[in-house]
């Protein structure tokens, strides 16, 4: 049985919950790879200034295609539609972006891979038409807030990389 005080603190805290609760509208969708790194040549995807350089070292890129290879699945991409018809802000997953467009432009070479070792000194130009084909084609979930504020975008931010 529920004591009068713990019963009045349950009140208040779901009273806060329902208080401080963000409604985001968003959806979730695939997109191709090829897709992805078509809106970020074609600058239809907006990387804010602190996404904007690639962090990950070649290791840590070659073991992330070596993931897609492998058919893993792949943590969504969290992006926010801004005012701009079909323009995109990377809120989560610059870093997979940025890999994804270096290795399928061929400015990353795979190295230091351990389950796919026979990949290890391959350019995305080094696969056969189908294997480039079936990369290219592979799908990526991607979380699209719509209408979310600054502060909504920065704390879904820091909450995933928190995780």
């Amino acid at each position: 049985m529920v004591g009068i005080f713990q019963q009045e603190r349950i009140v208040k805290a779901e009273e806060q919950i329902a208080e401080k609760r963000r409604y985001i509208n968003y959806d979730t969708r695939e997109f191709t790879i090829e897709s992805i790194v078509k809106y970020l040549e074609e600058e239809e995807t907006f990387l804010p200034e602190y996404h904007r350089d690639l962090v990950w070292d070649s290791t840590r890129q070659s073991k992330f295609i070596e993931s897609i290879f492998l058919g893993l699945p792949i943590l969504p991409l969290f992006v926010a539609k801004i005012q701009e018809p079909f323009s995109l802000e990377i809120i989560d997953g610059s870093q997979r972006v940025l890999t994804l467009a270096a290795f399928m432009t061929n400015k990353l070479q795979l190295i230091h891979l351990k389950t796919l070792d026979s990949l290890n000194g391959f350019s995305f130009s080094d696969f056969s038409p189908s294997h480039q084909r079936k990369f290219k084609n592979t799908s990526i979930n991607v979380i699209i807030l719509f209408d979310a504020d600054e502060i909504s975008k920065k704390d879904i931010s820091n909450r995933i990389n928190t995780y």
